[in-house]
């Protein structure tokens, strides 16, 4: 007589939510990681930094943001915030970054 597997195999929708959190998390990861490197080396670049060193200190935090919200986002019950967030804040980054490029010019 076979005993039940205690390790069942996912459901389709457990599967298919899984694939759309790591999507969300690499590809809205990557969103929110661009707005906050264009976003930090404009201000930096603004606070009369140097542009490389701006550039350089610009790209360090985007990858910091970008390991912090890959993580965030596999660990957050609602993926619909994560989405909000990750696109949303990363174009209003980005947006920002655009006007403050416009005001250095």
């Amino acid at each position: 007589m076979s005993q039940p597997s205690t390790l069942a195999a996912p459901s389709r929708s457990r599967r298919r939510q899984i694939v759309l959190r790591v999507l969300m998390a690499m590809l809205g990861g990557y969103v929110f990681a661009w707005g906050t490197v264009a976003l930090a080396t404009c201000l930096l670049f603004a606070a009369k930094l140097d542009f490389h060193d701006a550039e350089f200190l610009g790209a360090f935090i985007g990858l910091l943001a970008y390991v912090l919200v890959f993580l965030w986002s596999i660990a957050s019950r609602q993926l619909l915030r994560v989405g909000i967030v990750l696109l949303g804040g990363g174009l209003l980054m980005a947006g920002l970054a655009s006007l403050v490029q416009t005001l250095l010019v």
